[in-house]
């Protein structure tokens, strides 16, 4: 498969920043940090990954037009977000992953925030932190306060497989989990996950009552889109005609 990033800017201006992503997993909580992290703190969109299996598929959101695979940048506090608003095919997933770590490790971050969701039936009954993570041997901090996740649990999908590429780069990385619904967008858990990542790994803060306000006004599209790219992906796969959602 091919795997091609396309940008607007010399990639030296990436090198040694923040690296935050995530997908559409429990709760729809990477996705939904990556994107709205990008749009508090005023993220330039400075170039987009191009696959031989995109979906066919622009959405129009906040910022406007949204390719499946966008990457932005904030310069201060300098910060690289790709935002996953596709999920690649099941059998392109290791591949795409393979190379997303791989580019990350060319730009040389200082860390990457991988951004998933932990079912909230694994929450404690007395739990005080709100997440749990899993950091691997090249991340130095910053320090994180909650235990790392228990033994017996784990991470699957694309997130998982981004860490073991990312362990493999030698990128100082970690999963961050907040605990999160499964069964639909978790508004709540994505406003705790913008704001902890950029208190705690950028130093900044962000008006997480904004997104709040956004997701209530947003959660019923938002969740009919992704409807829609998901039937426009598994129609493609299956060979049938598209109605499509554009003009």
């Amino acid at each position: 498969m091919a795997f091609e990033v396309v940008l607007d800017v010399d990639r030296r201006e990436l090198e040694g920043a923040v690296f935050v992503t995530g997908f559409r997993g429990f709760g729809m909580v990477g996705y939904l940090v990556s994107k709205y992290l990008a749009l508090l703190l005023n993220a330039k969109k400075v170039g987009y990954i191009l696959t031989d299996s995109m979906p066919p598929v622009v959405l129009i959101e906040d910022d406007g037009p949204g390719y499946p695979y966008d990457i932005y940048l904030v310069e201060e506090p300098k910060t690289v977000i790709v935002v996953n608003r596709a999920l690649p095919e099941r059998e392109h997933t290791d591949e795409y992953v393979w190379s997303l770590a791989e580019w990350a490790s060319r730009i040389k971050p200082k860390v990457a925030v991988l951004v998933g969701g932990l079912r909230v039936e694994y929450k404690p009954e007395d739990e005080k932190h709100g997440y749990r993570y899993i950091a691997n041997k090249f991340y130095q901090g910053p320090q994180l306060e909650a235990p790392q996740m228990e033994a017996g649990l784990g991470v699957m999908g694309p997130l998982a497989l981004l860490y073991i590429h990312m362990d493999y780069h030698q990128v100082p990385a970690v999963i961050f989990l907040p605990y999160t619904t499964a069964e639909e967008a978790d508004w709540e858990a994505a406003a705790f996950g913008v704001k902890f990542i950029a208190n705690k790994f950028l130093g900044t803060d962000v008006d997480v009552k904004t997104l709040e306000e956004m997701g209530v006004k947003q959660k019923e599209l938002i969740e009919q889109l992704m409807k829609i790219v998901q039937q426009e992906e598994a129609g493609e796969r299956e060979g049938k005609e598209r109605p499509g959602i554009y003009m």
